[in-house]
């Protein structure tokens, strides 16, 4: 029998006392003796004789309904709880969003024989933690033709990807003390932001990358009749960009080529329709050369020489080479800026700082203390250290680089204002160092994808999968199922308590019957 415990114990003992109340009733309540009249001793004795054996034992059936009405509150009082069977903790098989019966055919076999394990198959995805529990048949796994084979939420690889970093530790959190395993590719679109820590029951179950994805990124117009396309080709170990020429069409024609399976048309004289998939998006078809200024003081030397070498590193990739200048002074041109990096303590000129054409990079001031962390690309195994970062947080801002103690190394605000909260010196990080400082500046360089457009292809490292093991309370097992006794209880009093009303009203009933039967007998036998 599965056990019961009594959370308020001590207010059920207290309520048990109340038991004293109907047994004091039918031990002292004592009704005044009737008068009979009798003409001989001979009939008193015989009248109490038959008083003796007139206490009938309805009297003890009302007192134990009583006393038990009662018992049955003063339990309900302390809640007392069952503990039921704890059920089998079964494992689970996590499918990431996007993530299409096809494409875990290499994995099918081990898929097959966690299922005979009685793992359970859900979905993550970005609008709830876990999905319900879906039939293996969904996969052609098991027994097909029980049930009908549901499809999966799938899409292609150029749709939005979830951030598995949350998804897998939201569902972590909801189905606690179960071992996961997570099945998805490993790209680098999937993962965004700080790694979290993940209890030690959760495992990988990596997808085999595809051969390659092939997206245009950006576009120009270098001539009337002419027009410079931007391709991203993406591995599992880089994105190589390449520039495509092709010419020029009518508005809303198409534009010839291989895109990667996607439709260009020129929409506007101003802008292209990119169709991938039936999705739609649009790139801003540019004119001329982007035009960068950078700005610095004696202060920001140091930095200033290590973005001027990451901006030159960046600007073959563009099909229209940038236009930089770096300059000491504090005046700026003030015609057809794209970006401005500003590398000074001293504010930003009221003229820029109400511009929203103009994009504007700032570093942190001279008065920055030391707080030291670190930050780690997703695409790269090595870290970078940090030995100064401002922490404080502007109202609105965005953090783009997030460093290993959760706090924003690089931030943006609207309209296109980036704070970097360090700097590129030695002396506050080792960012000068990093080979893949260029490849961070490429994205925010370049036109502004739309956020669910998302096709990056390279892939991390399992080891970078291994982050920190969060760690597990004390106690925390898997709570058994409780069943609350305390209603039922009170139930069962009411039901008792109907039953002694109906009892109590048919003894006062037959109470004046049996009295009058009584008298009547007694004159008989008493002599003329």
């Amino acid at each position: 029998m599965p056990p019961i415990f009594f959370p308020n114990a001590a207010a059920g003992w207290l309520a048990l006392l109340g038991l004293a109340v109907p047994l004091a009733i039918y031990l002292w309540n004592r009704r005044p003796g009737r008068v009979v009249q009798v003409g001989s001793v001979r009939w008193l004795e015989a009248a109490a004789n038959q008083r003796l054996r007139n206490i009938k034992p309805e009297q003890l059936l009302l007192f134990l309904l009583r006393a038990a009405v009662l018992g049955l509150l003063g339990l309900a009082v302390a809640e007392p709880l069952q503990l039921l069977p704890v059920p089998p903790t079964r494992g689970q098989v996590l499918l990431a969003a996007g993530v299409s019966a096809e494409a875990l055919a290499p994995v099918r076999p081990l898929l097959d024989s966690l299922r005979q394990r009685g793992y359970e198959l859900r979905q993550l995805s970005d609008s709830r933690p876990v999905s319900a529990v879906r039939p293996w048949a969904a996969l052609g796994l098991g027994d097909t033709t029980a049930q009908p084979s549901a499809r999966l939420a799938t899409d292609s690889v150029l749709a939005a990807a979830p951030n598995l970093w949350s998804t897998v530790q939201l569902a972590a959190d909801s189905l606690p003390g179960r071992p996961l395993v997570v099945v998805a590719p490993l790209s680098v679109a999937y993962f965004r932001g700080t790694r979290p820590a993940l209890p030690a029951a959760v495992r990988w179950l990596p997808l085999p990358p595809p051969d390659s994805s092939r997206w245009p990124v950006a576009a120009w117009q270098p001539h009337p009749d002419s027009l410079l396309v931007l391709m991203a080709n993406g591995s599992e170990s880089a994105i190589a960009y390449q520039q495509v020429r092709v010419r020029r069409p009518a508005a809303d024609q198409l534009v010839g080529g291989n895109w990667g399976g996607a439709e260009i048309i020129l929409s506007s004289p101003n802008e292209l329709l990119i169709t991938e998939n039936g999705r739609h998006r649009t790139v801003p078809l540019l004119r001329r050369a982007a035009r960068w200024h950078m700005s610095h003081d004696a202060a920001h030397a140091a930095s200033a020489r290590v973005l001027a070498a990451a901006l030159r590193a960046v600007a073959p990739t563009l099909p229209l080479r940038p236009r930089l200048v770096v300059s000491t002074s504090e005046t700026v041109p003030t015609d057809s800026l794209d970006w401005l990096f500003w590398l000074r303590d001293a504010p930003l000129p009221a003229r820029w700082a109400t511009d929203s054409s103009v994009r504007i990079w700032q570093e942190a001031s001279s008065d920055t203390k030391a707080f030291a962390t670190e930050f780690q690309p997703i695409t790269s195994a090595e870290t970078s250290a940090i030995s100064r970062l401002d922490t404080t947080s502007d109202p609105g801002a965005v953090p783009v680089w997030i460093t290993a103690a959760g706090r924003p190394l690089l931030s943006w605000q609207l309209p296109g204002r980036y704070r970097l909260h360090s700097r590129l010196d030695a002396a506050w990080s080792t960012l000068a160092d990093s080979p893949e400082l260029p490849a961070l500046l490429l994205p925010l360089l370049q036109p502004t994808a739309p956020p669910t457009f998302q096709p990056d292809s390279r892939q991390l490292a399992l080891s970078q999968l291994r982050g920190p093991v969060a760690a597990v309370a004390d106690g925390m097992e898997p709570t058994a199922p409780r069943w609350e006794l305390a209603p039922w209880l009170v139930l069962a009093a009411g039901l008792l308590f109907a039953l002694e009303r109906l009892l109590a009203a048919r003894r006062n009933l037959s109470a004046p019957v049996s009295a009058r039967s009584s008298e009547s007998s007694s004159t008989q036998r008493q002599p003329a």
